[in-house]
């Protein structure tokens, strides 16, 4: 199978005999009613703002495309130095709906950097589900400087609390560079990794990723089987059907706090063995560009400086050695879930 697991023990999962579909997306075409698009400039570290267009979120041949514009080519270059972009104003039939801290999340204002020069696609929902077998058929982008991720977050904010109180699945994420290392360690097409979160505040939380690389060939060129089985006592993550991490719930309900060393009052301690992950999750699709895992340390050396206040524009200066690498669209053929 040529899949190179890294820092745990390779698990080939058996076929499972017991289950049955209960759902799928197979992007006959992309429903709007399942899924919402998420029009907002959030995350503001983000070299993208999301949208609700074809171009950026499409079907075609059965297959959901997320792929990349630039704002540039829509509003001109000098709008990057000195406009504003008002997602209330953009589209009127889809405007903002981030929901909170409007001010921010529905625009990008030139200024100190430019306005945000990618735009995208977020989507959210497919559906809500607590427990099963999830499978994903995928092919990964090939877009410079940017992290494509398939995840999940707790229906309507979660019961626990914000983030990160009621968890966050990761199921994968990875990079649309074909060759990209920090130090001998890739953070390329040819890795993806899979991350948990959770726990009481943003300075007290549990985080555990694990990476999968593959020797052959890797994410984009071909399609791979994404996997996580969601039980009420584990959690497990497999990739072209090998098993690459497992989280096992300690056994007394609550018990991922104690497991986590976390202090204080135990606010998982109502809820089940899994705790936050025993809650309702819907899926989450997205691209993300100029953020984690880039850094001008790493292989090539990411075009804008760590500690820069004008980002956008130093990524925006090199477009001419970045936008001839935009070759491939991220794209999923189905979602599945079994129980």
């Amino acid at each position: 199978m040529d899949l190179l697991y890294i820092g745990l023990l390779v698990v080939v999962v058996p076929p499972c005999l017991a289950s049955t579909l209960v759902w799928s997306e197979e992007f006959d075409s992309l429903d709007q009613h399942a899924w919402k698009h998420v029009v907002s400039t959030y995350p503001q570290e983000d070299f993208q703002y999301t949208r609700n267009r074809g171009k950026n979120a499409y079907v075609l041949g059965g297959v959901l495309h997320l792929m990349l514009t630039l704002t540039a080519d829509e509003y001109g270059e000098e709008f990057l130095e000195s406009g504003e972009l008002d997602l209330w104003e953009e589209d009127p039939d889809h405007p903002c709906n981030q929901g909170w801290n409007v001010e921010e999340n529905c625009y990008s204002r030139a200024g100190e950097d430019i306005v945000k020069p990618l735009q995208a696609a977020r989507l959210e929902g497919g559906t809500s589900f607590k427990y099963g077998r999830v499978e994903v058929r995928a092919k990964l982008p090939i877009l410079p400087w940017v992290r494509p991720a398939f995840w999940l977050m707790p229906v309507g904010g979660g019961e626990y609390g914000g983030w990160p109180r009621s968890g966050e699945i990761d199921m994968m994420e990875s990079s649309g560079m074909r060759n990209y290392k920090c130090g001998q360690e890739s953070f390329g097409v040819d890795t993806v990794r899979t991350n948990l979160h959770f726990g009481p505040s943003r300075d007290q939380k549990w985080d555990h990723s694990d990476t999968v690389a593959n020797k052959s060939h890797n994410y984009g060129d071909e399609w791979h089987l994404w996997g996580m089985d969601w039980r009420e006592d584990y959690m497990a993550f497999t990739f072209d059907g090998v098993e690459t991490y497992r989280l096992t719930a300690p056994g007394q309900p609550g018990g991922l706090w104690d497991m986590a060393g976390f202090h204080g009052d135990n606010i998982y301690k109502s809820g089940g063995p899994m705790a936050p992950w025993d809650r309702p999750f819907q899926f989450i699709i997205s691209l993300h560009a100029g953020v984690w895992p880039f850094y001008d340390y790493c292989d090539p050396p990411a075009p804008w400086g760590q500690g820069s206040k004008h980002k956008r524009r130093e990524f925006w200066s090199a477009r001419a050695e970045w936008e001839g690498l935009m070759e491939q669209p991220y794209m999923i053929d189905y979602i599945r879930l079994y129980k």
